[in-house]
């Protein structure tokens, strides 16, 4: 095979290639603008040559960095490829992303050592760059969601008058992941949360809090092995106090610790391909929660509330194929519309709903990521609408704009060549979305944004 042919050959997997080329434009942000707007160190100033010859090494060397893995997971579209270069950033303590090793603990042994928190800051700042800036904005982005389902939520809650309303349960919130392949956002959220509780609950999530900084304790210490690092060691016992409490500051400019309160459980669920489904089942359980017990231990009792003998999975996995959109709807309804989650929501407050797509849409077929942006919006309004059947609350009409369900994403979206935010605005309007923040960067998955839906 040429290489124009097998250049053609992944334009035609990758949607808008053709179309559009994988260059920049004039509406669309520059490296260095994009990287700015999320609070990310730009990507290097390369040729295209480099950009090729660091693809190309990146993905021959998947196999070998696999080959003794017992887990093998496949490299669907780009799924892999896209783990590790999120292991290394989320091993730059200077970066927003920075996750404690929670990708680089989905790794296989041995040969994980080489984006390390030793090696990560040595690799050209390129292909994972690209990814950190996506992953930094749909990080913040789902914070800021966060933060206002909570706002509004305190609101109602205060402006309460009779003792049975204030004392409302923990607000509920679903996070649906559209093609999450090995993406770890769900379980950075959840022991984010684990975290930001240890204030609350002095006998779980502290000792979980403990562990975890053990952990990062432990690392630091290989560090110190030779003689000029001992000579270090004595000045940093006196201070270790002082930068315990610190270093969780500074390495927590990840946007997950501006998350303003902890009264809310997390419900996760992750749609992707069924070969994916599987894989990640396996890393999680095999790999992840060995290396991270504390999460297996308090994912359940913290996050899903379920004191139940019976292991609640988080995430929730589930088999979808996108371009089978009448599969996708009933996924959705199933999951939004299920008479368990009726009965869930009678016991606590209202659930809200985000959707999340990141580096998806450019994989599917022509039509496909319009009409699924549609159906999103159409579930979530049908969704509301059966709520409100169910408990009687449709009698009398609303007070003001409420807002049915978020969407974040950092993909590329159709009838949108570049970056024009009013193309934007058109075609998530054109699918039952109102655009709040939108924002574009270089590379395949260009558009990055924030939408929801409103009634």
């Amino acid at each position: 095979m040429t290489t124009a042919q097998s250049k053609n050959n992944n334009n035609n997997i990758i949607r808008g290639a053709n179309k559009y080329g994988i260059s920049n434009n004039s509406t669309i942000l520059g490296p260095a603008d994009a990287a700015l707007k999320v609070g990310v160190k730009p990507t290097k100033e390369a040729t295209k040559k480099e950009w090729q010859m660091a693809w190309k090494l990146h993905r021959y060397m998947m196999k070998p960095l696999h080959m003794w893995d017992g887990c093998r997971p496949k490299d669907s579209k780009l799924a892999l490829a896209c783990l590790w270069w999120k292991a290394i950033a989320g091993n730059d303590k200077s970066s927003p992303v920075y996750d404690y090793s929670l990708s680089y603990d989905l790794l296989p042994p041995v040969t994980r050592w080489i984006v390390s928190k030793r090696l990560c800051r040595f690799y050209p700042r390129l292909h994972h760059a690209n990814v950190e800036i996506r992953t930094a904005y749909l990080d913040k982005a789902l914070t800021s969601i966060i933060n206002t389902i909570m706002n509004d939520h305190n609101t109602a809650t205060i402006t309460a008058t009779t003792t049975q309303t204030q004392q409302i349960k923990k607000k509920k919130i679903r996070l649906i992941v559209m093609g999450g392949g090995y993406d770890t956002r769900s379980i950075k959220l959840l022991e984010h949360s684990l975290l930001r509780q240890s204030n609350d609950n002095d006998n779980v999530t502290i000792a979980q809090y403990n562990l975890l900084q053990k952990r990062h304790d432990d690392q630091s210490r290989k560090r110190k092995i030779r003689w000029y690092n001992r000579l270090l060691q004595r000045n940093n016992n006196n201070n270790r106090n002082n930068t315990s409490n610190s270093d969780h500051d500074k390495s927590g400019s990840n946007a997950f610790f501006n998350i303003t309160s902890t009264n809310f459980d997390i419900e996760a669920y992750e749609l992707d391909l069924p070969v994916v489904v599987t894989a990640k089942r396996k890393l999680l359980s095999s790999r992840l929660f060995r290396r991270r017990p504390w999460l297996l231990q308090s994912r359940k009792k913290l996050i899903m509330g379920n004191d139940d003998d019976d292991e609640e999975e988080y995430p929730k996995l589930v088999e979808a194929n996108f371009n089978d959109l009448n599969a996708t709807r009933n996924v959705l309804e199933g999951i939004l519309l299920n008479e368990n989650n009726q009965n869930d929501e009678s016991e606590s407050d209202e659930v809200t709903t985000v959707i999340l797509f990141e580096g998806v849409m450019i994989y599917l077929e022509e039509g496909i990521p319009h009409a699924l942006l549609g159906l999103c919006s159409d579930v979530l309004r049908k969704s509301r609408q059966h709520c409100c059947n169910s408990t009687n609350i449709n009698d009398s009409p609303p007070t003001k704009t409420t807002t049915l369900g978020y969407l974040c994403f950092a993909d590329r979206l159709e009838n949108i060549p570049g970056g024009d935010e009013d193309a934007a605005h058109v075609e998530m309007k054109s699918t039952g979305w109102e655009l709040i923040d939108f924002l574009s960067k270089p590379g395949l998955a260009r558009h990055m944004g924030v939408a929801r839906v409103v009634e």
